[in-house]
């Protein structure tokens, strides 16, 4: 039986840019994010340098575990949100928690933000043609927002004494389902971080994540 340290959501956690720096896979964002294949420790360089750049972001997270167990393909959570899963190559997300029959089961959910600044300026930059610029520093707010949830996600596996766990976010074929993303942002308190959600449940500021943690993914 997985314990939790706690159940509920946690303080506010506040990082520094060089925090973050410290944990970002370069070669992702250099040729994924960057499409370089050279180059890019110099222009990382020259954008660490720019004050302006370091001064829109503020890395914040918010995570937290939760009651819930499995109820056919659909999960349970805090005993009132009912989450539903499509079955994707032969598999449900339901599948990896317990039943309430076999004790229940707790799931961990997390929530990022580089926040509102880094998109401000970012479209300040591309309003003004600076697009060099602003695909550099869009695809640095990214993979620095990805780095983030990564590194919540090793936390919780820490916390709970496990090796292994598979990130997941609503708006993929394997939940597909956006609207989910509401209960998910009130467990947590997310304002607290001001992360909200857009008439179309997405999410606002856009270098955010959201994610379910699936603790037992040997099942």
């Amino acid at each position: 039986m997985i314990n939790p340290p706690f159940i509920g959501s946690s303080d506010v956690l506040c990082f520094t840019i060089n925090e973050i720096m410290e944990n970002l896979n370069m070669q992702v964002l250099f040729k994924s994010r960057w499409k370089m294949a050279r180059g890019g420790e110099e222009m990382l360089a020259d954008l660490l340098d720019d004050e302006r750049i370091l001064g829109s972001m503020d890395p914040k997270a918010i995570y937290g575990y939760f009651p819930a167990y499995r109820d056919e393909h659909r999960l349970i959570v805090c005993d009132e949100i009912i989450w539903e899963f499509p079955e994707l190559k032969g598999k449900i997300i339901s599948e990896y928690f317990k039943t309430k029959e076999e004790g229940g089961d707790i799931i961990p959910l997390t929530a990022v933000s580089i926040g509102e600044k880094a998109v401000v300026f970012s479209k300040d930059m591309y309003e003004k043609n600076d697009y060099a610029e602003y695909f550099l520093l869009y695809g640095l707010a990214a993979e620095c927002t990805e780095t983030l949830a990564e590194m919540i996600n090793n936390r919780i596996n820490v916390e709970l004494g496990i090796n292994k766990s598979l990130r997941r976010s609503f708006g993929y074929p394997a939940c597909p389902d956006l609207s989910y993303q509401g209960p998910l942002l009130k467990l947590l308190e997310t304002d607290r971080i001001s992360l909200r959600l857009s008439t179309s449940n997405q999410l606002i500021p856009e270098f955010s994540t959201t994610a379910f943690i699936l603790h037992t993914v040997n099942k």
